[in-house]
């Protein structure tokens, strides 16, 4: 994919929600091309409790320039705030895109999400709880939270198994053995349905933060219901980072592409 990102409209820091801890920010990239143009949103990584929006920011540019209205959002972390605040906030960004969006360019029947390890699990639970009242934000009343296609890099899909204390104290709050319910609603394997959208899941052969197993379990799950496609990457900068390395750059930027290219 080639890059020309002078032709490229970028609106930083643009205010998607306010909540009791922070007011949040969007930066969204709006392609040359006049809309309404297929949007794609993209959840960081960082354990749920660090990162920020910016770590897709090469995706970005390279999206845009290919037509694509591209969203990196902030949300909420631990400890400041616990599940399922995290969630709600990627909800609010993807009714952001269906609201408001369209003053960008995006077209609201043309949304997908991607994330990348904790941002993995956002963009999942995003996919498999559209519309549910529980996660639902209330700053755009009305705004559907369905998404039409899903990418999850190396994403965290059972929160139990992958077993993080930090995670489990600053962000669900508690162990899977003191509250097994909360864990389950804080991972998308096991909630997935037929309303699930197509999903692809790209996950490092040699990542050692989160196992491969969990996108080869969360994979199964989604293939009983939905359209979903497995690729895990292998050789050079096949760790748990792959989506940022140089030598697993281009092969995942392409793949995604394709992916959502057939799909929006």
């Amino acid at each position: 994919m080639s890059r020309e990102a002078p032709r490229i409209s970028v609106h930083r820091d643009l205010p998607f929600r306010e909540t009791d801890e922070r007011t949040l920010h969007l930066d969204a990239y709006e392609p040359p091309e006049s809309g309404p143009n297929p949007a794609v949103l993209f959840v960081h990584g960082g354990g749920f409790v660090s990162g920020d929006k910016g770590q897709f920011a090469r995706q970005a540019l390279d999206f845009a320039d290919e037509g694509y209205v591209a969203v990196e959002s902030q949300y909420r972390l631990g400890p400041e705030a616990s599940f399922p605040a995290a969630l709600v906030d990627v909800k609010a960004a993807v009714e952001w895109l269906r609201s408001e969006g369209p003053d960008y360019g995006v077209d609201p029947d043309r949304i997908a999400v991607v994330g990348h390890s904790a941002g993995g699990n956002l963009a999942a639970l995003a996919a498999v709880t559209a519309d549910e009242p529980a996660f639902e934000p209330e700053r755009y009343p009305g705004a559907s939270s369905a998404v039409d296609a899903l990418v999850g890099y190396a994403g965290i899909y059972d929160v139990a198994a992958w077993d993080d204390p930090a995670a489990n104290r600053e962000y669900v709050r508690g162990t899977p053995a003191e509250d097994p319910e909360r864990f389950d609603l804080a991972s998308p394997l096991g909630q997935e349905d037929v309303t699930t959208p197509p999903s692809l899941l790209v996950h490092g052969a040699d990542d050692e933060a989160v196992d491969p197993d969990q996108s080869e379990r969360f994979h199964a799950a989604l293939s009983a219901v939905t359209e979903a496609e497995l690729e895990l990457l292998s050789g050079d900068g096949a760790d748990h980072l792959f989506p940022h390395h140089a030598a697993t750059y281009e092969r995942t930027l392409e793949r995604t592409a394709d992916f959502l290219d057939e799909h929006l």
